[in-house]
């Protein structure tokens, strides 16, 4: 009884400590500025709350841009914006009902392109408001070298009303852990804005769980790395290949040979670049990243490793001011999960054909060629073209434990291509509106091909 009252006092003692200690630390942190009032401030009209939200901010497309309004101490140490987007587009397939495959998410994914076109549904009509969202961003300490900044963001999934988290991150000093865009992406350059909340097909696109370094600037250069948490959309293991029909007097075709769920994945994917830019406008970037799949071979029942990799250019150029070039290109091996086309399919690795057992990654590839025209600060009209391919997988691709008809042969993939292009109108800096059309073509491994027109507009309301 004694030991547990004395553990009772120390775990009282120890708490008060800490929550006084908590209370000393926000006392200090505050106790250096005399106007302890909170202003409410229009970020266009102050450059330098402004800067301290952009930041860190994401910059793809998909995410708003600063937010209207913000509260903040006279001296920056506390800065707090509430944003988000209300964004409702309506349009018609014309050549196929790509709207109607769930897995496509309301947008324009080409991967999920139904082949072939189903008889008598070679069109559709649709409105969706489900790619709206909002966003919460605090910091700390703004405008000081110990700029500490928390941004979540919450919105539908794109195809219905169901709520999700799709950002949560903590920045400071160059550092980012959380839920966010890979490292590997390059935001900046991966294309111009669309309606279509897909987007092309060949970018490099993934939310993942990321531990991340941006080094500052030096000279317009700069450096990061990442650590991600892996996730693998490999085949099933099952053996299709071409040299072997038995191995060691047992019959390997069509069955497992190796496994690649027999183990966790610890280690994490290496994304990686490096950067000079002359200006937001004028950069180029090379990037990489290293994935190492862990899993077992079934045949020599051994513990294997098959490592990926990845390489990018992407960057940007304006000759004159009004003008923007995007473009980006990848190219690896077992990338899937990165490309925007290509995530969840499972063929980016695959039993290797002379080595039963033993699994490949698949050679993939992304690209991406985009330009913006900006005819006045209501007026912009842009124009891009993607491709996204995969090769050796025709075997695999085909299987019918993957594939059917009933849903389109979802994971038969060759390759795909996308055309987008649409002019955007800004009635306000809240309200904007705008029309554009795609096109999206897929092709099979001995299924054939097709594609699809879509023509939509937008009404988007941006806090």
């Amino acid at each position: 009884m004694r030991h547990t009252l004395t553990i009772m006092l120390l775990a009282f003692a120890g708490s008060t400590f800490a929550q006084t200690q908590q209370a000393n630390l926000a006392k200090e942190e505050f106790s250096d500025t005399k106007d302890r009032k909170i202003y409410f401030v229009h970020t266009s009209k102050d450059t330098t709350v402004y800067e301290i939200l952009r930041k860190d901010r994401p910059v793809n497309f998909r995410d708003a841009k600063v937010p209207h309004f913000a509260i903040h101490t006279n001296d920056n140490k506390f800065v707090m914006t509430i944003g988000g987007q209300i964004n409702v587009f309506f349009g018609a397939d014309l050549g196929n009902q790509l709207y109607k495959n769930a897995d496509a998410g309301g947008g324009m994914t080409t991967a999920c392109i139904p082949v072939p076109a189903p008889q008598f549904k070679k069109s559709d009509i649709f409105i969706n408001p489900f790619n709206s969202f909002l966003d919460f961003q605090v910091v700390g300490f703004g405008g000081t070298k110990n700029q500490i900044t928390g941004y979540i963001k919450v919105g539908t999934n794109g195809y219905d009303g169901h709520v999700k988290l799709k950002k949560a991150y903590v920045t400071w000093r160059g550092f980012t852990a959380g839920l966010k865009h890979t490292l590997l992406e390059d935001g900046d350059a991966n294309q111009p804005p669309t309606i279509d909340p897909q987007g092309p097909c060949g970018e490099v696109s993934a939310n993942v769980y990321e531990l991340s370094y941006i080094s500052p600037s030096f000279k317009g250069f700069r450096a990061a790395v990442g650590l991600d948490i892996p996730s693998f959309y490999s085949s099933s293991g099952v053996y299709l290949g071409k040299d072997y029909k038995t191995w060691n007097g047992k019959d390997i075709y069509g069955h497992p040979v190796c496994d690649p769920n027999a183990y966790n994945q610890l280690v994490p994917d290496i994304p990686m670049w490096v950067e000079w830019a002359k200006d937001d406008v004028n950069r180029v970037r090379v990037s990489g990243i290293i994935r190492c799949l862990n899993y077992r071979d079934v045949l020599a029942s051994k513990h294997r490793t098959s490592v990926g990799w990845g390489l990018m250019l992407s960057g940007n150029y304006s000759p004159i001011e009004p003008l923007i070039f995007y473009a980006q290109a990848i190219y690896g091996k077992g990338i899937g999960n990165y490309i925007q086309d290509q995530a969840g399919i499972p063929l980016s690795w695959t039993p290797k054909n002379p080595h039963p057992g033993e699994m490949t990654p698949t050679p993939q590839m992304g690209l991406d060629l985009g330009v913006t025209y900006n005819i006045n600060n209501r007026w912009q009209i842009n124009a891009m073209y993607s491709m996204s391919r995969m090769w050796k997988v025709g075997e695999y691709a085909a299987d019918s434990d993957n594939t059917s008809a009933e849903d389109g042969y979802l994971n038969n993939y060759r390759y795909c291509n996308y055309v987008a292009a649409n002019v955007f109108y800004n009635i306000s800096s809240f309200f904007q509106v705008g029309v554009e059309y795609l096109y999206g073509q897929r092709k099979t491994w001995g299924c054939g091909q097709a594609h699809d027109n879509r023509i939509q507009a937008q009404v988007s309301f941006t806090l």
